[in-house]
This record gives C-alpha cells, sequence and structure tokens, in this order.
C-alpha cells in the first residue's frame, strides 16, 4: 500500500506546478466555505472481555466524501486555521480496537505506545519550557524508538497544546500560539510532496509559524543528503496527555490498511508557505486502534512520513480525536501535547 501511494504523489507535473505558489495550476472546488467538523457520537455500542476490559468500540468519525479532491485553507502566524474550502464531511461509523491488546508497531502499523515516565512532567503551556525542556526529551524518545545509528540527526521543530475548554475560552500558551481543540477528522501531516519540501524548509531560515527562531532546525548538508542522495529520512510525532485522557482519545489507522485511492490532498496555506496533509476516504478495510486511558506517563509515536517505504512497510498513519461512548459521563476535557521531530538516518 505504501508504494503505490508514494508513486502515485511522486509525479513531476504536480510538484511543478506545488513549487509555482500556492494556487498555481490548481482547480479549486467551488462550494461555500465551511468550518471545521464537529465531534459526533456513534452508537454507542461498547465490547467487552470477560475482565471487563474494553476490547472495542463503534464510534463515528469524520471522513471526506467520494467525489472531494482538494481542499484547502489558510493558517494565521498564531496556528488557527480560517474556514475550509472543498470539503464535504461524512461522518461514518466504525470499530475502533483497543490497542492495548494488540501488537503495534510503529515500523508495521505507523504507531506505537511507549511507557515513558517523567518525575517531573514540563509547563505544557509555556513555550520555552516546552521548546527548552521537552523537545529533547522527545528526540530521545523517538531516537531510541526507531533505533537511530549514532550519525542520525533526530530534531523536535514544532508542536501543539490540544483542550477543546482552552480553546473555546481563547487560551494561548505562554509565549507561543493558540491552543487548539482536538482535531477530529481523519488525516496525515504530511504528502508524499509536502514532506520532502518540509524537509528542505527545515534546512532554511524559519519561517513566520516557525517555533525555533534563527539558524535553520536541521544541518543543510544533511538535508542535501536526504532530497539529492536519497538517504533516508521521515517525521514521527509523539504523542502525549498532559493528564489521563477520559474522552476525545485519538484513534490512528494501521497503515497497511489504507490504499492510494483513498487519499486526497488538504492544501494549508501560510503567509510565507505552503503545507499538505493528507485527508481520506472511508473504506472498510481501515482498521482503527486507540489506546483507553492513556496517562502522562505514556506517549504514542506516530509515524507521519517515512522516505523508507515501501521497504518500511508503514509509509504514515491516519489518525483522529473521536468521541468514546466508553468515556464516563463527568470526563474531563481532553489535554494533550504532540510534538513533530524531524529524523535524517
Amino acid at each position: 500500500a505504501s508504494s503505490t501511494i508514494i508513486n502515485m504523489h511522486r509525479n513531476l507535473l504536480r510538484a511543478a506546478l506545488y513549487a509555482s505558489g500556492p494556487v498555481a495550476g490548481v482547480t479549486l472546488c467551488a462550494a461555500m466555505p465551511q468550518s471545521w467538523p464537529e465531534m459526533r457520537k456513534g452508537s454507542g455500542v461498547v465490547h467487552c472481555l470477560a475482565d471487563g476490559t474494553v476490547e472495542s468500540v463503534r464510534a463515528a468519525i469524520n471522513y471526506q466524501a467520494e467525489g472531494v479532491q482538494e481542499v484547502w485553507t489558510r493558517r494565521d502566524a498564531s496556528g488557527s486555521d480560517d474556514l475550509l474550502h472543498g470539503a464535504q464531511w461524512v461522518p461514518t461509523e466504525v470499530e475502533v480496537r483497543n490497542g492495548r491488546c494488540h501488537p503495534l508497531s510503529l515500523e508495521i502499523n505507523g504507531f506505537q505506545l511507549t511507557h515513558d515516565p517523567k518525575e517531573k512532567h514540563a509547563d505544557y503551556y509555556n513555550e520555552a519550557e516546552v521548546v527548552g525542556r521537552y523537545y529533547a526529551e522527545c528526540e530521545a524518545l523517538v531516537r531510541g524508538a526507531i533505533d537511530a545509528p549514532p550519525s542520525a540527526c533526530v530534531v523536535a521543530f514544532d508542536h501543539n497544546v490540544r483542550c477543546a475548554e482552552g480553546r473555546a475560552a481563547g487560551r494561548r500558551v505562554k509565549g507561543g500560539n493558540a491552543v487548539q481543540g482536538p482535531a477530529s477528522l481523519v488525516h496525515g501531516d504530511y504528502t508524499a510532496v509536502s514532506a520532502p519540501r518540509r524537509l528542505r524548509l527545515l534546512g532554511e531560515p524559519p519561517k513566520i509559524n516557525d517555533v525555533r527562531k534563527g539558524a535553520p532546525v536541521l544541518p543543510v548538508a544533511d538535508v542535501a543528503d536526504a532530497l539529492e542522495r536519497g538517504r533516508r529520512f521521515a517525521f514521527v510525532n509523539v504523542w502525549r496527555p498532559i493528564s489521563t485522557v477520559e474522552k476525545e482519545p485519538l484513534a490512528c489507522c494501521d497503515a497497511g490498511s489504507v490504499q492510494e485511492g483513498q487519499l486526497l490532498t488538504f492544501q494549508i496555506r501560510y503567509e510565507d508557505r505552503v503545507g499538505e496533509n493528507y485527508f481520506a476516504r472511508h473504506s472498510h478495510a481501515h482498521r482503527w486502534f486507540y489506546f483507553p486511558s492513556m496517562g502522562p506517563d505514556e506517549a504514542m509515536l506516530i509515524k507521519q512520513w517515512d522516505s523508507a517505504a515501501p521497504s518500511a512497510s508503514a509509509a504514515f498513519a491516519l489518525h483522529t480525536a473521536f468521541d468514546d461512548p466508553s468515556s464516563p459521563s463527568d470526563a474531563r476535557p481532553r489535554e494533550s501535547i504532540e510534538v513533530r521531530c524531524a529524523i535524517i538516518f
């Protein structure tokens, strides 16, 4: 599946059009702009094992309609997004399995759970503390999980803090961006076009929305090795609860269950660059998993792109937040932080 996905999107024509500017050669859907999708409730079915452990739940998640070709939005300097253009949401009920009952791995499935206890947690609502301290912890966690060689470059370069109540209240990270809500839509953070482009930008002076200022995030020589000489590179997110997750957890789709025809491009237009994500159409073959009641001493590693695919089984893992029917009625809002790491092997 990873091979066909990459082959479909690595065509020179589209890459050339993309490089010409945000709208060059792109035909946009004429549909009226719309807001981001809401969290949907499914049938509420919960399947449990004999000991009461949740085995799976039935949940509604937001896919794109079959006829949608491309979706886009604008993102401001605070990290907040405008309305969506071209989107047609299709809430679809799926089975989400308890990943704690399955042997899931970053290399095969595109995501994995790791136990990562901390003696003292960082203040995730303080930009300086996250960048100055927590980024290094994420880099070490990713380096260990991927068994990177000593010569590998592993650098954290971006993050989001999410809390529905915080977003509604207009809360901001001290010295940083606005707090975001859980992303209740099926997506992947990079595409076959945007992943190498993002890597190239990380070897250049930072842009307006970049967290790390001053010098380039990645060594220019390493970036050139990856983009010009085929050195393997990847993007991996470290997703961690700030407190134990009681509602609206994150689900990931097994990378091996996704096919090329189910993907479409979501374009994010910044003031000084253009990014791309994947959105997806539904397939009954998709296999969804989550890790119930994740705590702050756990982290989920999610592969967002791997240039080694298909020799690496998983190129990326689609993911989405969802309404968990097993959540207690008095559940606290989910708070989480995700940190993006770039790896050049």
